[in-house]
């Protein structure tokens, strides 16, 4: 028995370090945890990573927890096996679920789908900063993207001036310039309600 506790504890702390290690610190973009998975993807809203009681992680945590546990009671108990053996997974089964509650609380709820709508610059609402001074002018926009504050060279897709502070719809980025147009004729354009850009992202703070 206690081999068998000593195999437990000895495998769930290795395969924890090592998944941890490998998963959350790994190369790429995304964070990458156990039991859960970043990745880009479409959609209307962020999804929140959703963590089961039965990944790898919680699973792991028992099994160390029950390992640990066995082994210290093995070897300084005059406890039987049978009575071992439930002590331990008891013990595990409180390791595994603070592990759950620590990963459902406070690690997966802040990670978030990254979608590719939200880093799109076509479409995103900006104001001039610096004024486009005709056809071939070259001025400056602020925007928001992907909850930063961007400031890019811009010029009129018409051609025409645009002075500063007019609210721009950007069409494109090309070579670092982006291609504005005006709101009001952007909105004409598109049979959209006059006004303000219905988008938050003016850039104006």
């Amino acid at each position: 028995m206690e081999t068998l506790f000593v195999g437990c504890f000895a495998f769930g702390l290795i395969f924890t370090v090592a998944s941890f290690a490998l998963g959350a610190f790994g190369g790429g973009h995304d964070l990458h945890l156990p039991g859960f998975d970043a990745h880009h993807g479409g959609g209307g809203h962020a999804d929140h990573g959703h963590v089961s009681p039965f990944n790898l992680s919680i699973i792991a945590a028992f099994v160390t927890w029950f390992g640990g546990a066995g082994w210290l009671l093995t070897r300084y108990s005059s406890l039987a096996a049978v009575a071992i053996t439930l002590v331990a997974s008891v013990a595990g089964l409180v390791g595994g679920g603070i592990v759950f509650a620590v990963l459902s609380r406070f690690i997966f709820p802040r990670l978030t789908v990254m979608r590719e709508a939200d880093y799109r610059v076509e479409g995103v609402a900006g104001r001039i900063s610096s004024a486009i001074r005709g056809e071939g002018g070259t001025g400056e926009v602020v925007y928001s993207l992907a909850g930063a504050r961007r400031v890019d060279g811009a010029r009129s897709v018409t051609g025409e001036a645009i002075e500063q502070g007019a609210e721009v719809v950007i069409h494109r980025i090309e070579r670092g310039i982006a291609w504005v147009q005006r709101w009001e004729q952007f909105a004409r354009d598109n049979q959209l309600p006059a006004g303000e850009p219905a988008a938050p992202n003016n850039g104006d703070t």
